[in-house]
């Protein structure tokens, strides 16, 4: 069997507020490999999005491990795209198609001529093709949230997109 793109380990989560000590996940275990589409449900406040911010590399686990490709996550990397609720996506001084393109060009994983077809592409999948060019303070509310989402929908040259 092939090693997991992502393995979680033992993964304790915890944060805290002002009174409390806060557990969001209690010694978690999964993999992800290669091909598959791996899907976290559950009630609100039940870790979800907590696990999300770790495997991003936004916060440490207190016990256990999460290794992408067999590395230990210790930070944010380019290696993962996150997409946040809590506030604005889009970098207001880049047009629609340049938020969309950018990491593209900050991973330098793909040729100029194959990052604009790729930016294409996932702006024509979201239906906005003719926004391409406007800055998101143009864009409606509506929007903003799949110009920022058709970034993270984009191919990966070695790999699956983990969502």
């Amino acid at each position: 069997m092939t090693s997991a793109l992502l393995d979680a380990k033992g993964v304790t989560l915890q944060y805290k507020t002002p009174r409390h000590l806060v557990t969001a996940t209690y010694r978690v275990d999964f993999s992800v490999h290669q091909g598959d589409r791996y899907v976290i449900l559950g009630p609100s406040g039940c870790g979800k999005s907590t696990l999300l911010k770790a495997v991003g590399g936004f916060m440490s686990p207190a016990e256990g491990s999460i290794r992408i490709r067999e590395r230990e996550i210790r930070s944010p990397g380019p290696d993962r795209m996150m997409v946040f609720q809590e506030f604005e996506q889009l970098m207001p001084w880049k047009t629609a198609y340049q938020n969309v393109i950018f990491p593209m060009k900050v991973t330098r994983k793909f040729a100029s001529s194959e990052a604009t077809e790729r930016a294409d592409t996932a702006i024509a999948k979201v239906g906005l093709t003719e926004f391409r060019d406007i800055y998101p303070h143009m864009l409606s509310g509506g929007m903003n949230p799949p110009t920022a989402l058709s970034r993270v929908d984009l191919p990966q040259p070695d790999g699956p997109r983990i969502t």
